[in-house]
């Protein structure tokens, strides 16, 4: 199984391939253009066709919506139009499942002036909060570019995108049949 996956939430632009569970490529543009204005000619450029793929993946957020909101919109088209599944992934959730840290642990990324987290405990995973209104027990995991004070594990980069495609595989794989492209959304958050 062959999964094109897509993370517009911030000002990069990040993609990956994942070929049977494995990431086989991934590309991580940081410019200044806008989303809308770069997926079609970046695509072409990189020879990215969807009809070569057998499903898709999409970040949902955490991120700026406007860019958030065109990526999820790009895929919806291509998995509508090849009648193909999508799974959409929330990037606080993938820092949490994959950097390797003992739990409790606190994934964070800010958007704009607010950072928002998320808790993965023994018992589960919290819903998405403000960071400023919890109290913080274990590793607290951040993107170096995002300035987060006091964390304890702070990645240079975090490609959503392949994590995003991996998880996708994996629900794939266990039979899960895809999210409705009428339903997927981006998360909206307000601080």
């Amino acid at each position: 199984m062959r999964i094109f996956s897509l993370d517009t939430s911030f000002s990069f632009l990040n993609f990956s391939v994942v070929e049977n569970g494995k990431v086989i490529f991934t590309c991580y543009m940081d410019h200044q253009k806008k989303a809308l204005e770069n997926l079609p000619k970046v695509f072409a450029d990189y020879g990215i066709r969807p009809e070569d793929y057998d499903a898709y993946a999409v970040s949902l957020g955490v991120g700026y919506l406007t860019s958030v909101r065109i990526g999820i919109t790009f895929m919806k088209s291509w998995a509508y139009l090849f009648g193909k599944p999508i799974v959409g992934y929330e990037n606080l959730e993938m820092m949490l499942l994959y950097t390797p840290v003992e739990t409790p642990k606190v994934s964070c990324l800010r958007v704009s002036n607010t950072v928002f987290c998320r808790v993965m405990e023994e018992k589960g995973l919290s819903q998405i909060k403000v960071f400023k209104d919890i109290i913080p027990s274990g590793s607290i995991i951040s993107l170096r570019e995002h300035n987060i004070e006091g964390s304890h594990v702070v990645l240079e980069f975090f490609p959503f995108s392949a994590f995003g495609g991996l998880y996708a595989y994996k629900k794939l794989i266990s039979g899960y049949a895809g999210d409705d492209v009428f339903f997927l959304e981006p998360f909206y958050l307000k601080s």
